[in-house]
C-alpha cells in the first residue's frame, strides 16, 4: 500500500468514527465488523481467568468509550480501539480483585502440565494461554500488547500510561515468568 492509500484509509476510518459518534448505525456496524473480533481477542487475553462473557462486556465498554470521548486516534483506528480495550480490561480486573470475584473459568481449566500430557487434545498454544492466565494482569497486558498484538514498546507504554523503560522491564520480567511457568508445566508433564 502506498502513502496515499494509507492516508486515504486513515481518513476513511476517521470519517467512520465521526459518523458513528454522530449516530450513524451503519458506521457503528462497520466499526464493529472491522474491529470487533480483534478487540474481543485482546480483551480475552488481558482478562485471563476473568475472561469468558466478561470479554464481551469489556469490548462493549470500549466501544462506548470510543464513541463518547472527544479524543481522536492519531493513527490506526484498530490499534486505538484495542488500546481502549486493554485499559477497560485492566479496569475490570482491578475491580474484580477489589470485590474478590473469581471466575470458575480459571479453576475449571486444565493446567499446562495436563494440557501437555496429551498432545492429541491440546496444543502448545493452549498451554501458553493457560500460562498467561497465571501472570499478573499488568504483566499479561504488556505481553498481549507487545507480543500478541504487535505494538511497539512505545505504543504499549502510551496505552498503559508508563514509561518506555518501565514497559521494557515489565516485558522482560513477564516473559521470564511466562517461560518459568511453561517450563514447570512441561517438567510435570514429562514425569
Amino acid at each position: 500500500m502506498d502513502a496515499a492509500s494509507v492516508a486515504q484509509t486513515l481518513t476513511t476510518e476517521l470519517e467512520v468514527l465521526v459518523a458513528a459518534r454522530g449516530g450513524s448505525h451503519e458506521a457503528g456496524r462497520r466499526m464493529m465488523a472491522e474491529h470487533g473480533a480483534s478487540m474481543l481477542r485482546t480483551a480475552w487475553h488481558v482478562l485471563g481467568r476473568y475472561g469468558g462473557s466478561q470479554a464481551d462486556d469489556v469490548v462493549q465498554e470500549a466501544f462506548i468509550a470510543a464513541l463518547t470521548t472527544t479524543a481522536l486516534p492519531t493513527g490506526d483506528l484498530g490499534a486505538w480501539l484495542r488500546a481502549i480495550t486493554v485499559r477497560k480490561a485492566l479496569d475490570f480486573v482491578r475491580g474484580a480483585k477489589r470485590r474478590e470475584e473469581h471466575s470458575l473459568h480459571g479453576i475449571a481449566t486444565e493446567s499446562p502440565a495436563v494440557a501437555l500430557d496429551d498432545p492429541g487434545r491440546c496444543t502448545d498454544v493452549l498451554a501458553v494461554r493457560e500460562a498467561l492466565t497465571r501472570l499478573a494482569p499488568s504483566d499479561r497486558a504488556v505481553l498481549v500488547l507487545v507480543d500478541l498484538e504487535g505494538h511497539s514498546m512505545a505504543e504499549a507504554a502510551a496505552v498503559l500510561g508508563a514509561s518506555n523503560v518501565a514497559v521494557r522491564l515489565r516485558a522482560v520480567r513477564a516473559r521470564r515468568k511466562l517461560a518459568a511457568i511453561l517450563r514447570s508445566g512441561a517438567g510435570e508433564a514429562r514425569r
